[in-house]
């Protein structure tokens, strides 16, 4: 008598190895994306530069030393609108906000 898988085992396995690869391939791609994210921590988006994180009315600003962009994290530059007052609050308001200034409509990033 010959020791043949059944029709039903040969399933099992199928499926069994079929998960395992998936599970591998998921692993791999996710692997991937954080490698990508460790690539672009505390880099310029404009120039590619180290960031540098400066306090700043209390919050964290990264600055560009390179371009000398300024840029915020979530939540940032509201917190940084409500600490200023003046014609420097107003201005950067309608810049967070992206209301029309002098006509124009602000570029999407």
């Amino acid at each position: 008598m010959t020791d043949k898988p059944s029709k039903n085992e040969d399933e099992y396995f199928a499926l069994r190895e079929a998960e395992i690869l998936k599970a591998r391939r998921m692993a791999a791609e996710r692997a991937a994306q954080d490698s990508e994210r460790r690539s672009h921590f505390m880099r310029c988006p404009k120039c590619g530069g180290h960031l540098k994180a400066e306090a700043y009315h209390e919050i964290q600003v990264d600055r560009c030393p390179d371009c000398l962009g300024v840029w915020f994290d979530a939540g940032e530059a509201e917190t940084l609108i409500r600490a200023e007052t003046g014609t420097f609050s107003s201005i950067f308001k309608s810049l967070v906000r992206g209301v029309h200034i002098h006509g124009k409509t602000p570029h999407p990033a």
